[in-house]
């Protein structure tokens, strides 16, 4: 099996590695040289039939035999079998291409080409001949299909008329021409009558024949040649095949072949061999693209498109493509997206958005600054009431080229130049799809209730269905790109964040929040401002509410934009994968214990693209550009929703008492329980087991297995210890003592977590010196955990007394010393800042400031432990990053709304001057401390 699927691998790598163009470049080079051999044939033959039979022989020659040598020598001069070397001769090859134009299959390619969905309802075949239920879709309406033929002749009829009357006059010319010459010659040489009976014997008639042989001869041997390049069944193959790979269908498609033939064929016949057979279709399209003709723009866009939606081609092409292409080409692709000169403008600004949108990764804002103006008032459209009168596939690839846009941070910055314009448009599509009534969400009902029956009785998914779909993943893609741009660094990001905030109520939007995780990033992002934070709590505490019912959703992965996606990706599935739902939908209800149900939604989002669709349909994902959306990355609602809620809780009281009032003391411990991750594997673990017991299909079963065995939950734990340390934090009145009691009782816990996480971390940095500097994920996000866990610690204790931290320490299992050991470690692990885990160094000097003030005793024991002269490494390695509690997106997160410039060097360096005083009051410090250096791994202190 392993050995099937590798060689499967190395042919598909075989069939890559090279164009289908580069073996119809080969053929056309060899044509080439063959009509410069027929070209030099009938160059000779010219000058033979007017310097030698015309010029010598004029009055020799029979009169048929002259006016035959006439006419051929008249056909060779202009240009009908040869010569093409000169423009003026290149007619017969570049007019017929120039000619072809149909209005009717015209009409048809620009309802059937660039759109994401289109009509033509039939069943296709499998490979092996079994009917699978395949239909595909139509975004509009047809128009110009139903209008009526308008009678009588009209001016682009006869327009068309004309140009096939003179195509095929062009045609039969050429025909024509050859086979007179042909016939002529034929007849000559066959009948060898060149000198009447009475003149064989003089001597000025002794080279006639001699000399009509070798004219009639070259004549002959050109028409041979020239009748197989006519016919030449090689390169039809070969354009054919081209066609087909890249999916070239339709006049347009033929079109930019035969034109890519002629052109690359008239290069070689004028000597750019190098360059042209290094030519490739994409490049040649890109090429019409940036000139001048409105309809070789078309041609060439259409190509472009078609091109890079091959599946088996596509990376290749883009490849080249982006190796042809230069600053002023991709300006003018650019601006393609926002023409409105000509009725095909339309088609030409959907192939353009499907083409850039390949090359978006490539795109910087600061050398094409047209593009954002272009996609907000050309592709984003929001000017019409309702969505469903907007273009909606022009709306979908101006999201999608704009989210692409904004994964380089640099791009981000330059939407505050336009002045709020792009955002606003991209917070109207959010509030135009109508989201968060019950009617318009994609529930778990609706998919079982309505959407799997339809499909089951190999109906089409109805147009409102679709749009429904529709509007949630433009929903989804509006509040991704949303959360790209509050989460910008600098001026731009704060400037974006405040605009944002006054168009805030429609995040408050119930079904928004509890659908979309981007809709939680978003908040997170706004909340890293103190007074934005501060707003949201005095405003809007519903949001609050919401997110604290997101903390304990039942499907906490739910990706709902994936999950529409995968909705489209049905209607192309097999009935066998349909049934595979049905009957899951089945066992899922027929359970007696609900706890152990698994959302249908969850279930749709975990199959694989494989298993929705056969893989020779692969280009499906193509068509409806659903690649990046099915293979979107798992998300955790829970996680986002803790983010947000610990962002929005940071240094504000306000929305600390919000939260505690819409939480009782279950859910907190729940919250508690979610920091340690025994309980939560053993709950998955027992929830597979259960599905397990079932009689379910292979397949069905290994899709629960990855939905109960997804990892992912140590960021999870960090946040939401994070959220209790500022939850911890609260001084207000004692209204919330049972619940902050919940917290306290967690600090054994808590000890343990960070003895564990130290041990872990000083496994991983026995071979690094610094733990800081280690760049794989576990290590940082352990470091993450451990810095939640200490910043919990130190919240808790400031609430206790001496006493109480003594008693954790021995619910833990541990002692002082062992204790302060691992504290000590954590200074010498992290021995420079970095915004994963800025207060780590900060948490863990407060910890030991607060047990020297709160025990004296407690000095000889950090003493003992060295932590003395580890303060001196870290009063060297402070830096102003760890005056900041936490980063959010790469922002400082600041307690309070206070300007960062103020902080000073860092609170790490106040923080261990404070604590080496501390140690300087400890008894006999100076006489001792020496003593300490060297015996600190086996002096034992008792504590009083």
């Amino acid at each position: 099996m392993d050995s099937s699927a590798d060689d499967g691998k190395k042919n598909n790598t075989k069939q890559t590695s090279s164009l289908p163009e580069e073996c119809l470049n080969i053929v056309i080079l060899c044509m080439a040289f063959v009509y410069k051999a027929m070209n030099g044939l009938g160059t000779l033959a010219t000058i033979w039939a007017t310097v030698v039979l015309l010029g010598g022989f004029s009055t020799l020659i029979k009169q048929q035999d002259f006016w035959y040598v006439t006419v051929i020598a008249f056909v060779q001069s202009i240009g009908i079998l040869g010569g093409y070397e000169d423009p003026a001769h290149q007619l017969f090859i570049r007019a017929p291409e120039a000619l072809k134009k149909d209005k009717n299959a015209a009409n048809w390619e620009r309802q059937t080409s660039w759109w994401r969905r289109r009509t033509n309802p039939q069943p296709q075949r499998q490979p092996g001949g079994d009917t699978t239920r395949i239909t595909t879709r139509r975004r509009i309406t047809k128009k110009e299909w139903d209008k009526p033929q308008e009678e009588g002749w009209t001016i682009y009829q006869i327009r068309t008329l004309l140009r096939m009357a003179t195509f095929v006059a062009l045609w039969m010319a050429q025909v024509t021409a050859v086979g007179v010459c042909m016939v002529l010659s034929v007849m000559r040489i066959r009948k060898q009558d060149y000198v009447d009976p009475q003149y064989l014997d003089h001597d000025d008639h002794r080279n006639i024949k001699r000399s009509l042989n070798i004219f009639y001869g070259l004549v002959l041997a050109q028409g041979i040649i020239f009748s197989c390049l006519f016919l030449n069944p090689f390169v039809f193959r070969l354009r054919k095949r081209t066609q087909h790979k890249y999916k070239l269908f339709g006049p347009s498609g033929s079109n930019i072949v035969i034109r890519y033939k002629n052109h690359n064929y008239l290069e070689f016949i004028t000597g750019n061999v190098r360059s042209t057979l290094n030519m490739d279709l994409i490049t040649f399209a890109k090429n019409l693209v940036v000139s001048g003709s409105v309809d070789d723009q078309l041609v060439g866009i259409r190509a472009m498109d078609r091109i890079l939606r091959s599946v088996e081609y596509s990376s290749l092409a883009l490849v080249r493509l982006r190796a042809s292409l230069d600053a002023d080409a991709l300006g003018k692709l650019v601006n393609m997206l926002g023409l409105t000169r000509v009725a095909d403008d339309e088609d030409a600004r959907g192939h353009a958005a499907r083409v850039v949108l390949k090359l978006t990764p490539d795109i910087l804002v600061s050398s094409s600054p047209q593009i954002l103006y272009v996609i907000s008032s050309s592709l984003l459209n929001t000017s019409h009431k309702k969505m469903s009168n907007m273009d909606v596939d022009l709306v979908w690839f101006g999201l999608r080229i704009l989210d692409k846009l904004l994964d380089n941070p640099d791009n981000c910055k330059h939407v505050k130049d336009d002045g709020g314009d792009l955002l606003s448009k991209i917070i109207d599509l959010t509030n135009r799809c109508g989201h968060g009534s019950t009617s318009s969400t994609i529930s778990d009902s609706w998919i079982e209730q309505e959407i799997i029956p339809l499909l089951q009785k190999e109906d089409d998914i109805p147009p409102a269905f679709i749009q429904k779909i529709d509007q949630e993943i433009v929903v989804g893609m509006s509040l991704k790109i949303l959360s790209k741009l509050v989460s910008a660094p600098g001026e731009a990001g704060i400037f974006l964040r405040r605009e944002t905030a006054k168009n805030f109520n429609f995040l408050t939007n119930t079904g928004m929040i509890l659908e979309h995780i981007e809709a939680k990033r978003v908040m997170s992002c706004l909340a890293v401002d103190a007074a934005l934070r501060k707003k949201i709590g005095i405003m809007f505490p519903e949001v609050i509410k919401k997110l604290k019912d997101s903390l304990f959703s039942k499907a906490p992965y739910v990706n709902i934009t994936k999950v529409a996606a995968k909705l489209l990706l049905l209607e192309y599935t097999t009935s066998e994968q349909l049934n595979q739902i049905q009957s899951f939908i089945k066992e899922n209800h027929k359970l007696e214990d609900q706890s152990f149900s698994v959302p249908v939604s969850v279930f749709i989002e975990e199959l694989d693209p494989d298993q929705l669709f056969p893989p020779w349909m692969q280009n499906v994902l193509q068509t409806l550009d659903l690649e990046d959306l099915v293979s979107a990355p798992r998300v955790n609602h829970s996680q986002a929703a803790a983010e947000a809620l610990m962002l929005l809780t940071t240094g504000c009281e306000d929305n600390v008492v919000a939260f505690l009032q819409e939480i009782n003391e279950e859910d907190l411990k729940k919250i508690v329980m979610m920091l340690f991750s025994e309980d939560r594997e053993k709950e998955k673990r027992r929830k597979l087991a259960h599905w397990e017991g079932h009689n379910l299909e292979p397949k069905t079963l290994r899709t629960l297995t990855k939905i109960f065995c997804a990892g992912g939950e140590e960021h999870t734990r960090s946040i939401l210890a994070k959220l209790l340390q500022n939850l911890r934090a609260y001084s207000g009145p004692k209204m919330f003592d049972q619940h902050l009691l919940v917290i306290n009782e967690a600090l054994p816990e808590v000890f343990k977590g960070i003895i564990d996480k130290v041990a872990t971390l000083e496994d991983t940095s026995s071979t690094n010196e610094n733990l800081a500097q280690v760049k794989d994920g576990r290590s940082i996000k352990e470091g993450k955990i451990l810095e939640s866990f200490l910043g919990l610690a130190v919240q808790i204790c400031r609430s206790q007394n001496a006493d109480d931290f003594a008693k954790a320490l021995d619910g833990a299992n541990l002692r002082p010393d062992t204790f302060v050991q691992k504290l000590k470690k954590i200074l010498e692990l992290f021995k420079s800042p970095t915004t994963d885990f800025p207060s780590i160094r900060r948490s863990t000097l407060e910890l030991m400031t607060w047990m020297v003030a709160n025990n004296s005793s407690y000095r000889e024991v950090l003493l003992q432990c060295g932590v003395y002269e580890q303060l001196h490494e870290v009063a060297k390695t402070a830096r102003t990053l760890e005056s900041f509690m936490l980063f959010h997106g790469g922002v400082h997160v600041l307690e309070h709304d206070e300007d960062p410039d103020e902080l000073g060097l860092s609170r790490v360096l106040s923080l261990a001057t404070e604590l080496q005083e501390q140690l300087h009051c400890s008894p006999n410090f100076h006489e001792r401390s020496r003593c300490y250096r060297e015996h600190e791994s086996t002096i034992s202190v008792l504590i009083a």
